[in-house]
């Protein structure tokens, strides 16, 4: 008797289910209450209870359903899986980790509940355990589109966007229209310098969510890179009808109309921006700066402080920006945490930037100088500081037995390994760096590096240290004119007197070799007054 009573339950289920999956609702809905009513203790009532709920966007009522199917069967990973969703669309973010954590537990190669946990946890700032376990899902399933688009999101805000591209091409591959993935993919190919290609993709994930705030603001930023700013302007301005409370749209009609030449016009949507997220350290950073071009100092400088207040690192460089509107003494360097992420951020589009527009000679400009002071041309042991994407390398490699790189931004480190032509690279401050080699190198270069160091005295004394004695120090900086000891410019760039160079490196124990103006850049098409350098340790 008992047996043919779980029979008939099974086939009311299964009859309930085939009503859901035929896409009568309604009818599912009903047999499966009848279900849960007369058997109060059957899971699967709940479970087809529950993904109706969810389907209608009843996220409460669904999880009370789900709830109660999970402590039917506790063992059963697909109720537990939708309750997860369920969650999910409730905002209870943790409490859906939870559930895939307890299917991970049962069922460790669950691809499904490694990619929603892969999601979650990106979403929650859990960056790197967000892509373990998007790896595992993948590894579990290769076809995964929903974790590969994640994991390339996630790997484009770690900076490894080459390999993001590869993840959400696959992606887009198994899912062509999935928006998520062309957003993401137009955001890398932003990030890898290709405008034209993001261009594309971040319109046809315009069409795809004509609605979505986000995507168009991304679009107005990718024309901006292109200089189409008309078209920029528009997208913005869009951005900002679909969703005013959204800064994205607010901060890229900013920059736009800064590059038209509007900065009152930029100041408000910087201003809008900044109301739309108080506490968005970007947009108080627009802000203090076109205050500062508007020559309000003051408003400046309050804006600068509230960049400080909430990114205590300072990775926007808002000390300077303080010295700069006369708020604050000028700092003896730029923080690390500044030149780190603006390498960072400019690691794919550094070299054609530097070479291709700003006429960038600082490494012909050692070459020159040290094929006049070296005394010994081959064979050393050499040391690039600052060494960035390697672009002083191929000057660097035919004088070393041994090429050693080290540099503040771990971005530029990995395009600097491309070059293959060091023998070993690290990620590091200079000074820091130098210190833990004493007199190792026969030859340190530091190409266009000193520019964000004011006082020189430390880092010409950590290079002295790390020289063998009669090593060379050699090294370019911007040149001050009118000034005693050192400048800090309006792009955030330090400037020497020739004196003062001089004076510290007698100062930290070296000859002075030779030192001769030169121009190692331009900027907005005029000369950038420069100082090659080298020194000799006695």
């Amino acid at each position: 008797m008992a047996k043919q009573f779980a029979v008939n339950i099974a086939e009311a289920f299964s009859h309930a289910m085939r009503t859901w999956e035929d896409g009568n609702a309604a009818e599912a809905r009903r047999l499966a209450r009848k279900i849960a009513d007369s058997n109060p203790g059957f899971g699967g009532a709940h479970y087809l209870l529950g993904l109706i709920a969810l389907q209608q966007g009843q996220a409460r009522k669904a999880a009370e359903h789900l709830s109660r199917a999970v402590t039917a069967d506790p063992t059963q990973t697909v109720p537990r899986l939708a309750l997860g969703r369920a969650l999910e669309a409730q905002d209870s973010l943790n409490t859906a980790i939870l559930q895939y954590r307890a299917i991970l537990a049962a069922e460790p190669a669950h691809a499904e509940a490694h990619a929603r946990l892969g999601d979650l946890l990106g979403r929650t700032g859990k960056i790197d355990e967000a892509i373990t376990h998007c790896r595992h899902a993948i590894a579990a399933n290769p076809r995964h589109a929903e974790a590969l688009c994640t994991l390339g999101g996630l790997l484009h805000q770690r900076g490894c966007n080459e390999e993001a591209a590869r993840c959400l091409e696959q992606a887009l591959e198994l899912r062509p229209d999935r928006a998520v993935a062309l957003h993401n993919y137009g955001l890398v190919l932003r990030a890898l310098g290709q405008s034209e290609r993001a261009v594309a993709i971040l319109g046809g994930a315009v069409e795809l969510r004509r609605d979505h705030a986000g995507s168009r603001a991304n679009l107005a930023g990718a024309l901006r890179d292109l200089g189409r700013l008309d078209d920029a302007r528009i997208q913005a301005e869009r951005a900002t009808k679909i969703a005013s409370h959204d800064p994205a749209g607010w901060l890229e009609l900013g920059l736009v109309r800064k590059l038209q030449g509007m900065p009152e016009g930029a100041a408000a949507a910087f201003e809008r921006a900044v109301a739309a997220d108080p506490a968005s350290v970007e947009a108080h950073w627009c802000l203090a700066e076109i205050r500062r071009d508007l020559g309000d100092n003051a408003r400046a400088a309050n804006h600068y402080r509230r960049c400080l207040e909430l990114d205590p690192d300072d990775r926007h460089g808002a000390t300077l920006g303080l010295a700069q509107v006369g708020a604050a003494p000028m700092p003896d360097q730029a923080p690390n945490a500044y030149v780190r992420q603006l390498f960072d951020d400019y690691a794919e589009k550094f070299d054609a930037a530097l070479v291709d527009k700003l006429g960038y000679r600082a490494p012909a400009l050692l070459a020159d100088a040290l094929s006049r002071t070296l005394e010994r041309k081959r064979d050393l042991d050499v040391l690039d500081a600052g060494c960035g994407t390697g672009l002083a390398a191929p000057v660097l490699r035919p004088l070393a037995a041994r090429l050693d790189g080290v540099d503040l931004s771990p971005s530029m480190v990995d395009k600097a390994r491309q070059r293959g032509l060091y023998d070993d690279l690290a990620v590091g401050e200079l000074g820091a760096a130098l210190t833990r080699r004493p007199e190792r190198y026969d030859l340190v270069a530091a190409a266009d590096v000193l520019v964000y160091f004011g006082d020189l005295g430390p880092v010409l004394s950590a290079a002295h240290a790390a020289l063998r004695p009669g090593g060379v120090f050699a090294f370019t900086v911007e040149r001050a004119e009118d000034c005693s000891s050192y400048v800090l410019g309006s792009k955030n760039r330090y400037a020497h007197a020739p004196d003062y160079v001089r004076a510290l490196a007698e100062a930290a124990g070296f000859q002075v070799a030779l030192a001769e103006p030169a121009v190692t850049r331009q900027e907005a098409g005029a000369d950038v007054p420069g100082l090659v350098v080298a020194l000799r340790k006695d």
